[in-house]
């Protein structure tokens, strides 16, 4: 498979390829192809670049990449721009951004049943999709096999997530044994290992990303069809099958186990190192209990019950399948995470093996510092410097670098509710602990590793987010109402009463 040519580009400010002109210097690349200029408003401010070291982009940004075309290329009968440099879904050496959202835009109109729009309503915020690109279409028989071969990579994906999952789970084991009995003559199996289980993990999680994208909109066709005012009750139709987060935060009372990552920031593997250090967040790795609780029954399945045996089938198997989706891209990420913590350790090992300096591996990738040659100290301090200097940058929600473009572009952010219920009480940060009975969590954005604060408050807003993120995804499992994408998320300030409506979107300040 042919791998753009950025991605193993050192030079923090190279240009993309076909790229037309060079906008105002700066280390870190905005650059992008003259024909897609968009860049997402999804993970562009809560994965890159500020919060990955080199080394973890080589360990997220290449396995993520190789993954995504993989997937594309099976699904779409391998286009010529699913292999080649038309996309580029992650940023690699020189921390790009994400800027996928114009791609995954493209194969949602490949695909019969989806939209560009339901790429940006699930993921990116509800900002306007992008200009149709003017790249190969899929035409003829690969068209028409598209919903076919979509549909038998999902349906597959609970299988290969079991079985990545024990191989995830021996590797882990490997790794341990290997630390307390020497580790060093296993080390090049150990890293050819975690290559190729990152890049399965990763393949996993795009895949059942974008698969949840198409099962929503099955999920709405059928209900809305079957059911009367359906979108009233959406909110209660998206239940994951299963999370994996309860079951590991049971299990970090123990000293060594599959739950030891959740200590660590999740994507950063450099996080005990300079600068990364000072952007790692509280570690809350105590065993907790408590939350939403169960429901006796559950809203889908008293809803399939109100429906006559035919239609009550078949609204309950578009929402299973929802719900199958988004569990199988939360274990998948949880696998991730793991694979990513394993690294910390091999990194580090594989850095004294080489003779690499302790500060300087974070700098390299994992096949650079596994290659036949590793990069020279002048190097790694041109790396030291545009890393600190892309730490440092301000990065805005959203570019669109068309020449048109206003200079202060932002999206047109919809609060959404995205955890059904109510709920009013003393806003706190994602740093503090509730000291209040009702502590309402008001923050930019939060991954999967705020669930050890969910049983303690009894609502969460957030000033990013869709209502598949992962935030919205746990506080609907946790029954914790919850309201996405506000704008006053920004501006409460902990101390301040907040009212939220998870059904509706509404947020209000009480004092």
């Amino acid at each position: 498979m042919t791998e753009p040519a950025t991605a193993i580009s050192a030079n923090p400010a190279a240009p993309a390829p076909g790229a037309g002109h060079q906008p105002p210097f700066c280390r870190v690349d905005t650059l992008v192809h003259p024909e897609l200029r968009v860049y997402s408003a999804g993970n562009f401010g809560e994965v890159a670049p500020e919060r990955l070291s080199p080394m973890s982009w080589s360990l997220v940004g290449r396995p993520m990449e190789l993954g995504t075309r993989r997937f594309f290329g099976r699904v779409l009968g391998h286009p010529r721009w699913t292999t080649g440099s038309t996309y580029i879904f992650t940023g690699y050496l020189g921390l790009r951004p994400y800027h996928n959202l114009t791609a995954y835009c493209h194969v949602a109109e490949e695909v019969v049943l989806t939209e560009p729009e339901d790429v940006t309503e699930a993921y990116f915020e509800g900002v306007e999709p992008p200009p149709a690109a003017a790249v190969e279409r899929v035409m003829g028989w690969r068209k028409v096999m598209v919903g076919p071969r979509m549909m038998r990579e999902l349906l597959r994906l609970r299988t290969r997530n079991a079985k990545l999952e024990q191989a995830v789970f021996a590797f882990e084991q490997d790794v341990r044994e290997a630390r307390r009995s020497g580790m060093q003559w296993r080390l090049g199996d150990f890293v050819s290992r975690g290559k190729r289980l990152l890049e399965v993990a990763w393949e996993v999680h795009i895949t059942c990303t974008s698969g949840a994208v198409a099962a929503e909109v099955i999920r709405r066709k059928v209900t809305d069809r079957l059911t009367p005012n359906a979108s009233s009750v959406a909110g209660w139709l998206r239940e994951p099958a299963e999370l994996p987060w309860n079951r590991l935060y049971g299990l970090t009372g123990m000293r060594e186990g599959p739950a030891e990552f959740l200590e660590k920031v999740f994507y950063e593997v450099a996080d005990e190192h300079a600068p990364w250090s000072d952007y790692a967040v509280r570690a809350v790795a105590q065993p907790m209990e408590g939350g939403g609780g169960t429901q006796e029954v559950s809203p889908r399945e008293a809803l399939v019950g109100m429906r006559s045996a035919l239609r009550g089938r078949a609204v309950d198997a578009s929402v299973l399948f929802l719900g199958d989706m988004m569990s199988v891209r939360e274990q998948s990420k949880s696998l991730a995470m793991r694979l990513l913590h394993v690294h910390r350790t091999l990194a580090a090992e594989l850095a004294a093996a080489r003779g690499v300096a302790h500060d300087d591996w974070p700098y390299m990738s994992m096949d650079e510092l596994s290659g036949p040659r590793v990069p020279t100290p002048e190097e790694v301090e041109l790396r030291r410097e545009s890393s600190a200097e892309a730490l440092g940058l301000e990065m805005p929600d959203y570019l669109d670098l068309r020449p048109d473009a206003a200079p202060d572009t932002a999206p047109r952010r919809r609060p959404t509710g995205v955890s059904p219920g109510v709920s009013e009480g003393v806003a706190i940060g994602i740093e503090d602990m509730p000291t209040h009975e009702a502590a309402v969590l008001v923050c930019e954005s939060a991954d999967a590793n705020i669930m050890p604060l969910l049983p303690f408050v009894s609502g969460v807003v957030t000033a990013r987010g869709s209502q598949y993120s992962h935030v919205a995804i746990l506080c609907r499992e946790m029954g914790v109402p919850a309201v996405v994408s506000h704008p006053l998320a920004s501006v409460i300030k902990p101390g301040q009463r907040v009212y939220l409506n998870g059904d509706n979107g509404e947020v209000r300040t009480l004092d």
